[in-house]
């Protein structure tokens, strides 16, 4: 039940991320799922990172070094879990009264 709910939060918080950051933050996840979903083994998964270098396609597609490209997906990182945490507190707050 709760899983449900994280979603529904994380996914109001991505799309309330200005259009560059949620757009980036966006393209990250689904090459992140997509690998995960066809790897079989964590090891496997590791080997397709390597192989298909999705973090370089995604920097060279938004004209961004490698390096800036991580920098800014961990500060969204950082910002999107700060509010997912913010608004968890609230909700266990709300429902407790």
């Amino acid at each position: 039940m709760y899983e449900h709910v994280d979603e529904a939060l994380l996914s109001n918080i991505i799309d309330e991320l200005p259009k560059r950051e949620r757009n980036m933050y966006q393209a990250f996840i689904e090459i992140e799922d997509i690998l995960i979903q066809e790897a079989e083994t964590y090891e496997q998964l590791l080997n397709m990172v390597s192989t298909y270098s999705p973090h370089k396609r995604i920097a060279k597609k938004l004209g961004l070094t490698l390096e800036d490209l991580l920098e800014q997906l961990s500060d969204i990182d950082e910002k999107v879990t700060r509010k997912l945490e913010k608004r968890k507190i609230f909700l266990y707050w709300k429902s407790e009264l």
